[in-house]
């Protein structure tokens, strides 16, 4: 047996890896179902900025990420009825300015130090023991909220129309929804960085979709897939030396082309 299966190096990566995986399964479905994957992948590129702020201000980055998205997540939830400009161009951009303007501010302040390959790819391997406990409390607490909507945000996203008829207040749901996706975006940041926290949630939840019949189903299955992908993504770049957030979406890729391969030969 390999000596870093036991080790804290090896373990605590490994529970905050889990934890995310189980809370992203179901955010991650309901990405997929509202096929607003980008969304996710902008948000990770604007905490880039609050990250920038709160380090200047001696915050903590999660703080500073956390607020950005949640304050990005609200402005488009209440956006996404307007008419002109597309969803996709305005995602594009922000995606892309965010992330620039965050390397830009940390740039510029020369009493920063900072690894911009962490920021950008994560760095699962350096958390403290606080991380993972502070990781794992707020994965529970977020599943919690996640479980009390989880009916009526898998209604609103299947059935918007018969949603709106039934009364339900989509606006309200859809910030709750994209709130919630901002906190997990800033959580899953340390784990995969900026670049890839969007393929955490997707691929799994993409890689479950042909094998699930119910949107519970669904959720389990991805729920599988990420954990998996997170303990082989984790062996392998202990055994192999490889780069840990890019092994762990590796190994995620590698399910989703597995099932896809597999879906192919059943029909």
């Amino acid at each position: 047996m390999p000596t870093w299966i036991d080790d804290p190096l090896f373990l605590r990566p490994l529970a905050a890896g889990l934890a995310l995986a189980v809370l992203g399964a179901p955010l991650g479905c309901l990405v997929v179902w509202r096929r607003i994957a980008f969304f996710g992948e902008t948000l990770a590129h604007v905490a880039l900025p609050g990250i920038a702020v709160a380090l200047i201000a001696g915050l903590p980055p999660f703080a500073g990420a956390a607020a950005a998205g949640l304050i990005t997540a609200c402005l488009l939830a209440l956006s996404s009825r307007d008419g002109g400009t597309g969803m996709d161009a305005i995602l594009a951009t922000l995606a892309h300015v965010g992330l620039s303007a965050g390397l830009i501010i940390l740039s510029l302040n020369g009493a920063i130090r900072f690894d911009p390959m962490s920021l950008l790819f994560g760095d699962i391997l350096a958390l403290a023991p606080g991380d993972v406990l502070s990781t794992a409390a707020a994965c529970v607490g977020g599943g919690l909220a996640l479980a009390l909507i989880w009916r009526r945000l898998v209604f609103l996203t299947l059935h918007r129309d018969l949603a709106r008829v039934s009364g339900l207040p989509d606006r309200l749901y859809d910030i709750l929804f994209l709130a919630g996706l901002a906190g997990y975006v800033a959580l899953a940041m340390k784990l995969v960085g900026v670049l890839l926290v969007t393929s955490l949630l997707v691929i799994p939840a993409a890689a479950a979709q042909p094998f699930a019949r119910t949107p519970e189903g669904a959720a389990l299955k991805s729920a599988l897939f990420a954990g998996g992908a997170v303990l082989i993504g984790l062996m392998l770049s202990f055994a192999w030396d490889w780069p840990t957030g890019p092994a762990i979406v590796a190994v995620g890729g590698f399910f989703f082309a597995a099932g896809r391969l597999a879906t192919v030969r059943r029909h």
